[in-house]
């Protein structure tokens, strides 16, 4: 079962990938003036810089994804598994 914590985390992730979504497919510029993404306008275009916005999109949707169907890696247990009591 997935705790409301992973579920929150969850939220948090889509909301950040649908607004880099938004970013990417919408009218605005005030985004692309953020350092990181205003040097790869500079270097290599507005459509990279958008592309850096939807693979930021991707990754967060995927992560998000993640998160809610409870993946996590080997070493990674939550509170309760790793101690055996109930918090």
């Amino acid at each position: 079962m997935t705790s409301y914590n992973d579920l929150f985390v969850a939220m948090v992730a889509f909301v950040g990938g649908a607004l880099a979504l938004a970013v990417a497919i919408g009218p605005w510029q005030q985004p692309y003036h953020l350092r990181s993404i205003s040097r790869v306008v500079d270097r290599y275009g507005m459509s990279a810089a958008r592309s850096v916005w939807v693979l930021v999109a991707i990754i967060s949707l995927i992560a998000g994804m993640a998160i809610a169907s409870g993946v996590r890696p080997g070493f990674a247990k939550p509170d309760q598994a790793r101690n055996g009591s109930a918090r």
